[in-house]
């Protein structure tokens, strides 16, 4: 089965109401925050799956998936290395009917804009880059660099000079 473009907007409470599920694919060029984080231009783009509904609570919502592979550049040796960035999300969109401190805590408050639609695309690049991992690092083992090897430099120890209290001035503002 061929994977399809996820849509750029999306109306969630009409797509919450027909309980739409949207997988395929959103266009990697698109994510230009996304690919400039990363070691070389990917060319793969992300598969998405993405489902509207309606929970218990009547709440509209929508929840799903974005995962991808990418390089990245390693923070110890600075050589690229492949990761797979996988990312689970789920939002409720905010109106004037519905506003996010009555939202349950397992969704994420998403505004929709003046034609009551949100940016899916902008969602998932937002999704994937706090998917991203802190620092990017090899595998210990498939590094270049030996962690237990690397020196940070040298503490110098305190000369005769450097006894002096930095707090002596305050002690003789005290004193007056």
């Amino acid at each position: 089965m061929q994977k399809v473009r996820i849509p750029v907007t999306v109306d969630p409470v009409k797509s919450a109401n027909k309980k739409q599920t949207f997988d395929g694919l959103v266009p990697v060029k698109t994510l230009s925050r996304f690919q400039s984080l990363l070691a070389e231009v990917s060319e793969h783009d992300p598969d998405v799956n993405v489902e509207f509904g309606i929970d218990e609570q009547g709440v509209s919502y929508f929840a799903g998936s974005a995962k991808t592979a990418v390089k990245l550049t390693c923070q110890r040796c600075n050589e690229p290395f492949a990761v797979d960035i996988s990312a689970q999300f789920a939002y409720a969109p905010v109106s004037s009917k519905q506003s996010s401190d009555e939202l349950p805590e397992r969704y994420e408050a998403v505004e929709v804009n003046e034609f009551g639609e949100i940016n899916l695309h902008g969602l998932v690049e937002d999704e994937l880059i706090l998917a991203m991992p802190l620092v990017a690092k090899h595998d210990p083992k498939d590094c270049q660099v030996d962690r237990d090897a690397m020196t940070w430099g040298e503490i110098e120890e305190p000369s005769e000079d450097d006894s002096e209290n930095p707090f002596s001035v305050l002690q003789e503002l005290k004193r007056k």
